[in-house]
């Protein structure tokens, strides 16, 4: 039986309420694309210009339910080249020295209905291939024990290890009521992601400020009767959508099979990963159609999911750019004979404005002409930039 005693579509209006009565301004939808995003993997990084409100968006998302206290922000330091400062390490005497993320594993393990979640602050001052290998590993064996979502111990010790000062410890797994959400600035002292990293994770861009003071909502207080269950997954592998969802979904993965063969020009193909990921999104959006189209929902997986794998300088990437604009408006370029040697005017003269033009995927071919144009001024693109 659920534990949550209200329906995801109030939960989210009542989220974006209360942060509206922080002074803070999201839409409606930006808030129902985190909590879609959280659903569908426990891994999000959020990125864009320093003060565009990504941590405190986090850390209101976990007040406005109840879970204030259940919110660690860890800042990441450049010098950080092994996870010994989140999940420990043995001193010198070969004794274990606890890290900052083992007690809150601890505490989400003990107290399975409530949600928690930990906030790592410019994430890419370091490598996170060095300093949290750990979880990118462990969180693809994420697999149902029962009705429970288990896996692999985080700490990796083998039973044949001493482990007295790790009693309680030794296998523990990442507790699936525990979600991690990396900020990011992208700047010259920072790094960039390896392709395994942006595989597990959702990206979201907050690129854009509402400067003007927003809608005066009223203070309210967090809301209460929120439990795990409102971020939990009934899917973790594709057998576990049934026949009639997978025929739902099919019109999707056409679509995704479009864009994998224009990937396909540059060797970025995506995997099962990406796929499952794709359809698992689209499964939890039909809980809050209300408050997230389809056609929203396909424009901001290829901007989290397809466009942050993208970056190059060879006109094989001018190309495919070219050709992933077509695939999501080709009523607005059906006139282009060729893809090679065209100029961003060209582009921009059929395209504009996409938002104020209101074609479908604005927020996709927005960034996506905005790659372009970046390629033909600096002879180098990337999502990131």
């Amino acid at each position: 039986m659920p534990e949550t005693q209200h329906n995801p579509r109030d939960i989210l209006v009542h989220i974006h309420e209360y942060v509206g009565g922080k002074g803070f301004f999201y839409t409606r939808q930006a808030i129902a694309n985190l909590y879609l995003a959280l659903k569908t993997k426990p891994f999000v990084i959020l990125t864009g210009p320093s003060g565009t409100g990504k941590t405190q968006l986090v850390r209101l998302f976990a007040e406005a339910i109840g879970y204030r206290n259940n919110c660690l922000m860890i800042p990441v330091r450049p010098d950080w080249t092994d996870s010994s400062e989140l999940l420990g390490y043995r001193d010198l005497k070969g004794n274990y020295q606890s890290g900052r993320l083992i007690a809150l594993i601890q505490k989400a393990h003990e107290h399975p209905k409530q949600l928690f979640f930990v906030i790592l602050d410019e994430m890419n001052l370091a490598r996170v291939e060095y300093y949290l290998p750990e979880f990118l590993s462990v969180l693809e064996t994420r697999r149902w024990n029962g009705e429970q979502v288990i896996t692999d111990s985080i700490l990796g010790i083998g039973k044949s290890q001493p482990s007295s000062d790790f009693e309680g410890l030794a296998q523990l797994g990442w507790p699936a009521n525990l979600y991690l959400i990396g900020t990011v600035n992208m700047d010259d002292t920072t790094h960039p992601f390896s392709p395994k990293v942006l595989d597990r994770a959702q990206t979201i861009e907050f690129s854009t400020v509402q400067l003007d003071w927003p809608v005066a909502y009223e203070s309210i207080d967090p809301m209460e009767g929120v439990a795990s269950d409102f971020l939990a997954t009934p899917y973790l592998h594709a057998n576990d959508l049934d026949a009639s969802q997978k025929k739902q979904l099919q019109p999707v993965i056409n679509w995704l099979n479009q864009i994998n063969d224009a990937l396909a020009m540059v060797d970025l193909s995506i995997g099962y990963r990406v796929r499952d990921e794709v359809a698992f999104y689209m499964m939890h959006r039909m809980n809050i159609r209300e408050l997230v189209s389809e056609g929203e929902a396909l424009d901001r997986l290829m901007a989290q999911k397809i466009l942050p794998r993208i970056q190059g300088t060879s006109g094989r990437v001018s190309n495919l750019l070219v050709k992933l604009m077509q695939i999501l408006a080709p009523k607005a370029l059906e006139e282009l004979t060729h893809t090679s040697a065209l100029k961003y005017a060209d582009l921009y003269r059929l395209l504009g404005d996409p938002v104020k033009k209101k074609l479908p995927f604005p927020l996709s071919l927005e960034k996506l002409l905005m790659m372009y144009q970046r390629l033909e001024e600096d002879g180098y693109t990337s999502y990131w930039l």
